[in-house]
């Protein structure tokens, strides 16, 4: 029996995040994780998360803070999905994400980490 699609992304960025040094097995057969695993290694600048939520939102601060240049967008339902409360914690922190149509939705570009700006933020937990 494979894992649940949440541990089984965040198990991917945390690998990712320790540079591939580690071994992950069980993942989920989930589209999603299939999803994650298929994108965070991949070399194309357009970064095509279809409709998974968890996907885009992993994503974007994985590529924020390890400072790949990246425009990552989805679905057309993906694109209706607010994401401005990350953007904005991302921004807080230091990262440089712009949105490429709608303020607080995808299709957003992640342009790399400048310096540590905050040691905490507060975020609504909505």
């Amino acid at each position: 029996m494979s894992s649940s699609k949440s541990i089984s992304n965040r198990a991917l960025i945390l690998k990712a995040l320790c540079e591939n040094q580690s071994v992950v097995s069980n993942l989920s057969d989930a589209r999603d994780t299939q999803t994650m695993n298929r994108l965070i290694t991949s070399n194309e600048k357009l970064i095509d998360v279809l409709d998974a939520g968890t996907t885009m939102r992993f994503l974007t601060a994985y590529f924020a803070i390890t400072n790949k240049h990246k425009v990552l967008t989805g679905t057309a339902r993906m694109q209706e999905r607010p994401i401005g409360i990350l953007v904005d914690a991302l921004r807080l922190l230091g990262a440089t994400v712009d949105y490429l149509e709608k303020d607080g939705f995808p299709p957003i570009e992640t342009k790399g980490f400048s310096t540590q700006k905050v040691d905490a933020l507060t975020i609504p937990a909505m």
